[in-house]
């Protein structure tokens, strides 16, 4: 079984199902694992499949049809003559196109077996983007223009911003077709835990802090390596995906990388805001701007923004942070660094500037952790509000990690403690010092802690339901 994509085939067989033709769009990053999620999806079912990759749009046509002769869905002596311009009049198509191709091709999809004809396609925008006839062969098959039977038609894209930026205008009316959209996030510290059940929940949290819940990059390593280990085997060593995975996922994504990579590596190393950046790199803010809309816009980077400033978005206030695990890691301790792990080589590389601050590293995932916790109980029904809206809050003494509120204006406030001390009273009131400070109220308190809670906490929570401890060791 897949860890922690049931909901996500779920989804996919809700579609498989359903009385009617589907067409679902699944998106996600790199690695993010659509392939291992489609070949779960069709292990028991008749499918035909095919990945597409960058090629002009005759030879897209070949390879396609190459999957099929693989496929047996047709002969290499079939006889590939159609009479296209007829296809083409019947749908009311334009004669300069390639419709008839791809119709021609896909037409053979009914030779699967079952009521259902499933077709999957990777990487859908590689063809999309040489040539707009593919989508209206796709909406005919939905449509039922093109065959009677019943589909339920896969497309997945890897690049999530050209999906969620340009890809309705590049297809047009065809999108009307589409009848779901399904976005695969990355897994979840609970997922991490069940895939390394050998492992402390400290080094689960470390993990999770390096690959950021990315399954290829969580199916590089091994439950039976250490922390260090895996480290030193799976990510510093040359030959490995996750070498330079940092700088190549960059250069997949985005152009001018020199200049990316100089904002990334000053965001890694704790410089957050646009005037910082600014004076580090000595790149105007507009153009800091823009950059880091792309890296937003990419799931690179996130912007947050403080409660009390809700509504002003647009402004730019706010801070700017890696959202992207490996990305962060990557640039905090091997970007600035290549010479060094080249001389030292993996072992002693890691124990001089990796292993003192670690744990300091994962720490920054705990927040991260605390919300999964909130919104994994809210998803449950579980939770004493059902959350609304969800945000921070920072100021000159402290700060909210976690706020989250319901259409009532009931208020959750959440404080995650990454100490090797376990949870005071003195941090306890500092909280409420600072719930005061963001003009919210208190109705609901979980604190989170490394190290556990101190015995006034214990018995704070005891008098009062609302405050929920959790620690580390309880995931």
């Amino acid at each position: 079984m897949l860890l922690g994509r049931s909901t996500e085939l779920s989804k996919l067989n809700d579609g498989y199902t359903c009385n009617e033709s589907t067409l679902t769009i699944c998106y996600g990053r790199t690695n993010i694992g659509k392939t291992s999620l489609m070949r779960e999806f069709i292990k028991d079912k008749d499918a035909f499949y095919y990945l597409a990759c960058q090629a002009s749009e005759e030879e897209q046509i070949r390879l396609l049809r190459k999957e099929m002769i693989e496929s047996n869905l047709i002969s290499k002596s079939e006889d590939m003559e159609i009479d296209f311009d007829k296809e083409k009049e019947k749908l009311k198509l334009p004669k300069k196109d390639m419709y008839s191709e791809y119709a021609h091709l896909l037409n053979n999809v009914t030779k699967l077996s079952g009521d259902t004809k499933l077709v999957i396609i990777e990487e859908f925008q590689n063809i999309v983007k040489s040539n707009k006839d593919f989508m209206a062969v796709i909406n005919a098959m939905v449509s039922g223009k093109l065959f009677d039977d019943k589909v339920c038609i896969i497309l997945t894209s890897s690049s999530i911003s050209w999906v969620e930026n340009s890809m309705v205008k590049a297809i047009g009316e065809n999108a009307n077709a589409i009848s779901a959209f399904l976005k695969l996030k990355e897994l979840d510290f609970v997922d991490i835990v069940r895939m390394f059940p050998k492992h402390s929940v400290l080094d689960d949290l470390a993990i999770y802090a390096i690959t950021g819940g990315v399954p290829g990059y969580l199916a590089e390593l091994s439950d039976k390596l250490s922390l260090e280990e895996n480290i030193i085997e799976n990510v510093l060593k040359p030959g490995k995906l996750l070498y330079n995975e940092g700088a190549n996922y960059i250069k997949e994504e985005l152009r001018e990388t020199s200049l990316y990579n100089t904002i990334l590596y000053c965001v890694a190393n704790g410089e957050n805001k646009l005037n910082e950046l600014h004076m580090h790199t000595g790149f105007g803010r507009d153009k800091i701007s823009v950059y880091l809309k792309n890296l937003i816009e990419r799931e690179v980077v996130e912007k947050v923004f403080s409660y009390d400033i809700a509504g002003k978005e647009h402004t730019r206030k706010g801070l700017y942070n890696i959202k992207s695990g490996y990305t962060k890691f990557w640039f905090k301790y091997i970007y600035a660094n290549e010479s060094r792990l080249s001389k030292l080589g993996a072992k002693e590389f890691y124990d001089k500037y990796i292993a003192p601050t670690i744990y300091e590293f994962a720490g920054e995932a705990f927040v991260t952790v605390g919300t999964e916790f909130i919104e994994l109980l809210d998803s449950m029904g579980k939770l004493e509000i059902k959350i609304n809206s969800r945000s921070r809050w920072w100021g000159k003494d402290g700060n909210i990690d976690i706020i989250a509120s319901d259409a009532a204006g009931k208020f959750l406030v959440g404080k995650c403690n990454w100490s090797d001390e376990a949870f005071s009273m003195e941090e306890y009131n500092n909280l409420l010092e600072n719930v005061s400070q963001a003009e919210i109220n208190a109705d609901y308190i979980y604190l989170f802690a490394k190290e556990g809670f101190s015995e006034e906490i214990n018995q704070l929570s005891r008098q009062n339901p609302n405050i929920k401890l959790i620690s580390l060791n309880d995931f």
